[in-house]
């Protein structure tokens, strides 16, 4: 994985809410995961992963390093919804979490969507990790294009 662009990506998707070294920290951690993944394990004792989990070490490291409010994990939209208004704060957002309830997964994806609009585009973000059905980011919709070309670029699926 391309360090560069690994650091593009996690700059476009931490939106200002991280420092510039935290971002460099981050990407230094991915990237070492992507050199020698067998070295990385061996330092990481801890880790959960497993190559049962289907994708390489450096992409989970790096869904790892999104954790704390730039990941979105859950198996309904309206338990990912409930982890993005935490994220953005009390009153920010109008929809309410119980209004995606009685939806239907594709009408309360459309929901959020125009909730998030214009300014954020919802985006299904790789394979997901922890035993959830869903996984998102949030991308500011003027840096979508760009971002789908970097994961893109990365091998990252991202739709």
């Amino acid at each position: 994985m391309n360090q560069a662009k690994i650091n593009e990506l996690l700059t476009i998707l931490a939106d200002g809410s991280l420092e510039a070294e935290d971002i460099a920290a981050m990407t230094a951690e991915v990237a070492k995961a992507a050199a020698d993944a067998d070295a990385y394990l061996a330092n990481d004792p801890e880790s959960q992963y497993s190559a049962a989990a289907g994708m390489p070490l450096a992409e989970w490291v790096l869904l790892e390093q999104l954790e704390g409010g730039l990941i979105f994990r859950g198996d309904t939209v309206a338990d990912v919804y409930e982890q993005i208004t935490d994220a953005f704060g009390e009153d920010e957002l109008d929809l309410a979490v119980s209004e995606l309830i009685s939806l239907s997964e594709a009408d309360a994806i459309i929901k959020v969507a125009e909730e998030l609009a214009p300014l954020y585009t919802r985006v299904n973000f790789s394979k997901p990790i922890g035993g959830a059905k869903l996984q998102v980011v949030l991308v500011r919709t003027a840096k979508f294009e760009r971002f789908l070309e970097l994961a893109g670029e990365l091998g990252v699926a991202a739709f």
